[in-house]
């Protein structure tokens, strides 16, 4: 009587399975020998509890709870009903599942729940590449049907770049790994690089600064010839950057360079053209801004000849000839008054007024703060008294470091106390969309947080460059050492792209990044 129970039992059990089309068994898979990159971040699948995985030369994609949502899907798991995914119109970070290292080969198994994909039921036993499990996730066959009709997602495979799998509404950043015959290091001088429009001007050998279009990069035309070093035998070690603000936000490249020594010597700054010509901007120590406004461009000059000296900020309208002073005659703007006197360059226009550091002259008590000049009036205003050593401003909000290293906010309508932001002093910082980012001092390893949250974005990776676009990104190069040597965030704090290569220049220009190695 037991025996025959039993045999009612599994043959029940056994109809339940038939009439789901549900039958498990076991596969062998692989992890994948290229390289993949999902919306832009270099999957590290060595090392990844859920690594991406091949069965039947068929790539296949695990749908853990961020990495679904990383590429615009969401998915719902109930004992009962089984797996459903389905579209989804939020945005999710990137989360890196690290773990020990995995091996090169595993077996997987099918599912033995019911799965639905945008509402639609699917029959794994008619799937020529069945849905897999491995590790208690399912996992996708990279297929057109699955990944573009049901998902929407875009992916291409070269041999050059391996696997590139994104969701189109996830990130209008298109990223780019450039290689070209840039100048090798000298010294401290890693080089100079930036993207500015349709080109892109990087520091080759000799001395010469070439410019190469973005879609043909093997072509290349020498548009500057750096001069020699005063004191030795070789090239000034030049930098490049775009100013975003100008040339109707394709931005123009900014070449920079030092020649003689550190006080008789001189800064220039030239303009690098579309056409391959340049023109000087600026000769000397200065930190030069243009600003637009209602009547025009408006060009700000502060002065930083040293040593520090009062009357030393000034401006002229857009066909004017000479600079005129603006200002207070007995202050001294864009220094910071402390042991070193160093300078700054936080340089921020609003309407009609100026904001910018300074100090009053010959007042041994006078500090640095915050001011605002009017460019009407010259009337100078100090906003508080805290003293200040770096500031930007942000919305309504001016974010600062003071003298000592701490944060601090203030809003910029109606503040009139600062609020503190850390009980612990930080070595850098910048801010986007009201998230503050900060470096660590070096003996906490100068390593990169969001403010808030207690793990380090990048842990153990010591920043080597922090950069905040006009673009709605910010993105930090990390030394050699570091797990990630490349992170750009968007306008929301998402990781939108990382790698794990070394790398020695980046650049953001119109909603496109460039790397170079």
């Amino acid at each position: 009587m037991k025996l025959k129970f039993k045999v009612i039992i599994i043959a029940a059990i056994l109809l339940v399975v038939l009439s789901s089309n549900v039958f498990a068994y076991n596969v062998n898979v692989t992890l994948p020998t290229f390289d993949v990159r999902v919306n832009n971040i270099e999957i590290d699948n060595e090392n990844r509890e859920y690594p991406l995985i091949v069965y039947k030369d068929i790539t296949y994609f695990p749908m853990t709870f961020h990495d679904s949502r990383f590429l615009g899907l969401e998915t719902k798991w109930d004992e009962n009903t089984g797996l459903k995914i389905s579209k989804s119109e939020s945005k999710h970070g990137y989360v890196d599942y690290n773990s020990s290292a995995n091996k090169s080969r595993y077996t997987a198994t099918t599912p033995y729940f019911n799965v639905e994909v945008n509402g639609k039921s699917i029959d794994n036993s008619k799937e020529e590449y069945p849905l897999l499990v491995f590790r208690n996730v399912t996992y996708f066959p990279l297929t057109w049907r699955f990944a573009v009709d049901e998902f929407g997602w875009d992916y291409k495979f070269t041999q050059e770049n391996g696997l590139e799998i994104s969701n189109p509404t996830h990130t209008g950043l298109k990223v780019t790994e450039v290689k070209l015959p840039v100048a090798g290091k000298r010294d401290f001088h890693n080089g100079a690089f930036t993207v500015a429009g349709d080109y892109i001007y990087f520091e080759g050998e000799k001395g010469i600064i070439y410019q190469t279009p973005i879609d043909n990069t093997s072509i290349k035309k020498a548009v500057y010839e750096l001069p020699m070093w005063t004191y030795g035998d070789s090239y000034v070690y030049p930098s490049l950057e775009t100013d975003e603000t100008r040339n109707f936000g394709y931005g123009i490249a900014m070449l920079t360079y030092h020649v003689g020594g550190a006080t008789m010597g001189t800064d220039y700054k030239i303009i690098l053209n579309d056409d391959g010509t340049n023109e000087i901007f600026a000769v000397g120590y200065l930190n030069r801004k243009v600003f637009g406004d209602a009547f025009g461009n408006i060009i700000v000059d502060v002065s930083h000849f040293p040593p520090p000296f009062p009357n030393n900020l000034s401006m002229k309208r857009e066909g004017e000839e000479e600079f005129k002073a603006l200002g207070s005659a007995d202050y001294v703007y864009g220094w910071v008054k402390n042991a070193g006197q160093s300078r700054s360059n936080d340089l921020y226009k609003i309407d009609n007024e100026i904001y910018l550091l300074a100090y009053k002259f010959n007042d041994e008590k006078a500090t640095t703060g915050i001011h605002r000049v009017n460019i009407n009036t010259g009337e100078t205003f100090r906003i508080f008294e805290e003293a200040v050593q770096k500031f930007m401003i942000e919305r309504d909000m001016i974010y600062f470091m003071d003298l000592d290293g701490f944060l601090y906010k203030i809003s910029l309508v109606d503040g009139n106390k600062a609020e503190k932001l850390t009980d612990f002093v930080v070595s850098d910082f910048t801010v986007l969309n009201n998230i503050v980012y900060y470096v660590s001092v070096e003996e906490k390893g100068l390593e990169l947080f969001k403010l808030g949250e207690s793990i380090s974005v990048n842990p153990g990776g010591r920043v080597r460059e922090l950069v905040n676009t006009e673009e709605g990104y910010v993105y930090s190069i990390f030394e050699d050492s570091a797990p990630y040597k490349l992170i750009v965030f968007t306008k929301t704090g998402l990781q939108i792209f990382k790698t794990n290569a070394n790398i020695r220049f980046a650049s953001i220009n119109q909603n496109r990044l460039f790397y170079h190695k």
